[in-house]
């Protein structure tokens, strides 16, 4: 499934890569263009043209909205059409630029670890940058990347987007995930719960998405080495570009990629999980001792922190 917005300069090179692995079947969403934003309903009916170079044998399923709605709609919204149909999905958003590596690898893992439920999804990103083992041809991690990702429609209808984030946060769910890493545990529950609030306001599919598989233990099917390039840097989610671990090749040049055949025990691999969070960045403890007290802070005396915030706030516009 391709799903697109409003971004020609990167869909155009993502969607040349979907021609390119031509797809026996594709499912083909656009979100509507907004009218107040200039130029973007000709940005929008651009990337709806695509459809006409298909040139293969393909069965072509097109939901084309014909209102705008919300990106954290939209997404959820595309996932639930097509899964409506398909057993299986392999999906891309607009912004990222997959290997044609990639969709065979995805073809082959949805096949092996079908009948696995404690693998959650298929992710098509590393962000080790260099970790091989030599004769692996895939991870078991706790991925929680999805920049490019498969997976079954029976683990999709698992997942409850209706959840409360402070239900799996305050349930120690987050801590028994990572019951062999403790810093890295205290990071994605503090991350979670800084962006609670966030989640509850908007439905943000993706964060609701962790949270399930915080809470039902399951993992995901990592390559060994990166296979979709991140490439929209900014527009739709971020201002401000993604960071260089998120921004690594889709190695292309690597040509296919090394199958050996072979399952491997599904129990998460610690040290990939450790080098891509340092890699990340995620285990520098400073940032993540001042997240922990501004949240507290938060938590326990509401009236210094928002007098706090106001004085910050005011200090920053003075610079």
């Amino acid at each position: 499934m391709f799903m697109t917005f409003a971004r020609p300069e990167y869909a155009r090179p993502s969607w040349e890569a979907i021609k390119k692995a031509q797809p026996k079947v594709l499912y083909f969403y656009s979100n509507k263009g907004r009218t107040e934003k200039e130029g973007e309903c000709a940005r929008n009916e651009e990337i709806r043209s695509y459809i006409k170079e298909i040139d293969w044998e393909c069965d072509l399923h097109t939901w084309f909205r014909d209102e705008y709605v919300d990106v954290y709609t939209s997404l959820l919204g595309a996932k639930q059409w097509a899964f409506k149909n398909e057993e299986t999905l392999i999906m891309l958003e607009e912004d990222c630029l997959a290997s044609q590596a990639f969709f065979e690898y995805c073809d082959h893992f949805l096949q092996l670890y079908r009948d696995e439920k404690k693998i959650g999804f298929i992710t098509g990103n590393n962000y080790t940058g260099g970790f091989e083992p030599k004769g692996a041809d895939h991870f078991i991690t706790r991925s929680i990347h999805h920049f490019g990702w498969a997976t079954w429609k029976d683990r999709w209808d698992t997942y409850d987007y209706n959840l409360n984030p402070y239900s799996i946060i305050n349930a120690g769910y987050i801590e028994k995930y990572f019951e062999d890493d403790y810093l890295l545990g205290k990071y994605y529950k503090y991350l979670h719960k800084e962006v609670a609030p966030f989640v509850l306001k908007t439905g943000c599919w993706d964060y609701l998405k962790v949270l399930n598989q915080f809470r039902d233990k399951t993992y995901a099917v990592t390559p060994i080495y990166n296979l979709v390039q991140n490439v929209g840097l900014f527009g739709t989610h971020t201002d401000h570009g993604k960071g260089a671990a998120f921004e690594l090749s889709n190695n292309e040049k690597k040509g296919g990629y090394p199958f050996n055949g072979r399952k491997i025990p599904i129990i998460p691999n610690s040290e990939y999980d450790f080098i891509e969070s340092k890699n990340e960045g995620l285990r520098k403890k400073y940032p993540l001792f001042i997240k922990i007290l501004r949240i507290k802070t938060k938590e326990l005396f509401p009236n210094i922190y928002n007098a706090l915030k106001v004085v910050y706030s005011k200090f920053i516009s003075l610079k």
